[in-house]
């Protein structure tokens, strides 16, 4: 009973409120039915309850590993949209962006929208020192562009293709607050924070590459080879939270070079 009184407060008053509220306009909207909602609700209690865990240190620490796990495979399984009970909406069905790409096809992915805000909520750390951030990481982000374009040309998954769609504005709102804020809340604040706060030797590089390979599996539907792309992405993503320790940062650091991709190069690659 103790440990629930713990998590239970003015803030967590407000987190829940505010998650309900979405929910509740989702589900008026017909973006979410009666299981998707569950779903979300014991994932924030579990984010919660692991919050607390994270702060008090009287509890057995199997139960706050434990629940860090379930809470990830929970997160990657909601990412891969393999919950029922989520209405995601169609945006681009197969369009061409490139006319030597293969289809693009883009949703509004409510499920991913949701769990990422959970994670940013109840566990995340939220810094607003930009200026102080963005010193430490530009020279890093400015080698992971040129790192990863030049991979991505040296394998022959894109090649130089300047273009403006008028369909890029979409685009951009649903990468930045959809697919970048999620994937960096769960990969880098969620799995990489929890790994880099453990006392083992080593622990903040060995965070940056478990969080990187989980990133790369996660686009397994690209094949091998782009696994083996995205890995390094995520390893240097991670390079930048562990310099920075700011979540909002590596949102924009992600999207900006995913808007030099579409804007430059072929997307999402080549056939």
């Amino acid at each position: 009973m103790n440990i629930i009184k713990e998590y239970t407060g003015k803030h967590s008053v407000i987190q829940f409120g505010l998650i309900f509220s979405i929910l509740i306009a989702a589900f008026f909207l017909g973006l979410i039915e009666w299981t998707g909602m569950l779903a979300v609700v014991i994932l924030a209690g579990m984010a919660q309850l692991y919050s607390s865990l994270e702060k008090n240190t009287k509890y057995p620490r199997f139960l706050y590993h434990g629940l860090a796990v379930l809470i990830f495979g929970l997160c990657f399984v909601v990412y891969q949209h393999l919950i029922p009970g989520f209405n995601n909406v169609l945006y681009f069905d197969k369009i061409r962006v490139s006319a030597d790409a293969v289809p693009f096809t883009m949703y509004f992915n409510v499920d991913k929208l949701l769990a990422g805000l959970i994670l940013l909520l109840f566990i995340i750390p939220l810094k607003t020192n930009f200026r102080e951030g963005v010193k430490k990481i530009w020279p890093l982000f400015l080698m992971t562009i040129m790192l990863l374009l030049s991979l991505a040309a040296l394998f022959h998954f894109v090649r130089f293709d300047f273009k403006l769609h008028s369909y890029f504005l979409i685009w951009g709102i649903n990468n930045l607050f959809i697919v970048c804020m999620a994937e960096e809340a769960l990969f880098r604040g969620f799995l990489q924070r929890h790994l880099s706060l453990q006392k083992i030797r080593y622990s903040s590089v060995i965070a940056i590459v478990v969080a990187g390979l989980g990133f790369g599996l996660l686009h397994w539907q690209g094949g091998a080879a782009y696994v083996s792309y995205a890995a390094v992405a995520g390893i240097m993503y991670g390079w930048m939270y562990q310099r920075s320790q700011n979540i909002f940062l590596n949102i924009l650091a992600h999207f900006l070079f995913n808007l030099i991709h579409i804007i430059f190069f072929t997307y999402p690659f080549l056939q």
